[in-house]
């Protein structure tokens, strides 16, 4: 399965942890939304699963699963760089 590349990566810091990741697929994005999210998991942390799976799929564009992967890390106060 294709990746699915972004245009341009983001980078995400959970300023709990100071941890730093730099997402660049769809595949990591879930990967992250799925393993390294804080406990608390709102409503645009599920969009974002939920288009990263269709993202995965071939079921909606990569883009749309960029814009919901910021909307959840800004949900959950990551810092985006």
């Amino acid at each position: 399965m294709k990746p699915k590349l972004w245009s341009s990566p983001i980078r995400i810091e959970n300023p709990e942890t100071g941890m730093v990741r730099t997402v660049k697929t769809v595949r990591e994005a879930k990967t992250v939304l799925d393993r390294f999210w804080p406990a608390y998991h709102g409503s645009q942390h599920h969009l974002a699963e939920q288009v990263c799976d269709e993202a995965l799929k071939g079921k909606s564009r990569p883009s749309e699963a960029r814009r919901a992967f910021i909307a959840a890390a800004v949900e959950a106060h990551f810092h985006i760089h």
